[in-house]
């Protein structure tokens, strides 16, 4: 896997190198006569709790995309935790060269509303898991639910369809039974994960419903069902996710449920608030969590963010600090 890593890096940045076109900042690069474009993005994250403070350089990945006829494709390569230094009593400082897979899959589309997806990528499970870039996100932490519950990445096979039918607008149905392809690079270590979700739209929102099974480590096993709401208006946007999971040979069933709203106060400034309520799986222990944050995006590709994250457990109490760009 890391002679693949090496592999794929020094052909995308080779072959850059030697076609490419004019940079646009935040656009990454176009290569000549190619569907290829290349960028990237980095992000810096700076946490302060009653306990510690820790700065790092959180991640910093490359990005190969494009698309050509019926075909589109994407290569994510990230490091995580590149540099990190902590200011408690032990004052550590460390760095990692580790370089993962985070997203490697082609799509083949039959026609303009059905698409075979083949690689790893994001599970379709909910709004937030879709946007794996701090960047893009709207606060630098996430909710919880997105990183207790099911497998963030999937490594498989995923069909789409947009056909309309009713209010249904997306159906899709992902299938794995193989490990992951860049191993412990996940949130679980998936053996299996068969999945499908359905999106329902009416005046007002976007509806998304989701339901999964999963094998991991390697021989327990969970089922999970989901539901989330998206709706967009002038200054407000309001974001709704719950999931119910239950695991194999448990007599009892975890979840989480989270809101979230943001004001688009002015052009390039938002104020966010979410609240969430977990029973976390397998050990059942219950917290309670708010968060008010701040976020300036002074370009579309750049974000400085800050947040307080306030819990039952005060221990885990915390501000957070980020700046984040998008090559």
């Amino acid at each position: 896997m890391k002679a693949l890593k090496i592999i794929i890096i020094v052909s995308i940045m080779t072959f850059t190198l030697t076609h490419a076109e004019e940079y646009s900042f935040g656009n990454g690069v176009q290569v000549a006569d190619s569907p290829l474009i290349v960028g990237g993005y980095a992000s810096s994250i700076m946490d302060l709790n009653k306990n510690n403070r820790m700065v790092s350089v959180d991640d910093v990945a490359l990005l190969a995309y494009g698309e050509y006829d019926h075909m589109d494709f994407l290569a994510e390569l990230e490091t995580v935790d590149l540099y990190k230094k902590e200011f408690s009593n032990r004052r550590d400082e460390n760095s990692s060269g580790a370089i993962h897979v985070e997203r490697l899959y082609g799509d083949y589309f039959f026609g303009h509303n059905e698409r075979l997806r083949i690689g790893k990528f994001n599970s379709d499970i909910g709004f937030w898991n879709q946007i794996p870039i701090n960047v893009l996100r709207d606060t630098t932490s996430s909710p919880r639910l997105v990183s207790d519950f099911f497998p963030k990445l999937t490594t498989g096979i995923q069909y789409e369809s947009r056909q309309s039918i009713g209010a249904v607008r997306r159906i899709s149905v992902t299938l794995q039974n193989n490990r992951d392809l860049d191993i412990g690079f996940n949130n679980f270590d998936t053996y299996r994960h068969y999945a499908a979700t359905c999106d329902i739209i009416d005046q007002e929102a976007l509806w998304r419903f989701s339901g999964g099974y999963f094998q991991y480590e390697p021989w327990r096993e969970a089922y999970y069902l989901s539901g989330a709401m998206k709706t967009e208006q002038k200054r407000w946007t309001f974001l709704l996710e719950s999931i119910l999971r239950r695991d194999s040979g448990e007599g009892r069933v975890a979840y989480d449920v989270y809101a979230q709203g943001v004001w688009h106060m002015r052009p390039a400034h938002d104020l966010i608030f979410r609240s969430e309520i977990e029973k976390t799986p397998l050990t059942y222990a219950h917290d309670g969590s708010a968060i008010v944050g701040y976020t300036y995006r002074p370009l579309n590709n750049i974000a400085l963010k800050s947040e307080y994250e306030a819990h039952q457990n005060t221990l885990l109490n915390r501000w957070l600090f980020s700046f984040s760009v998008l090559f």
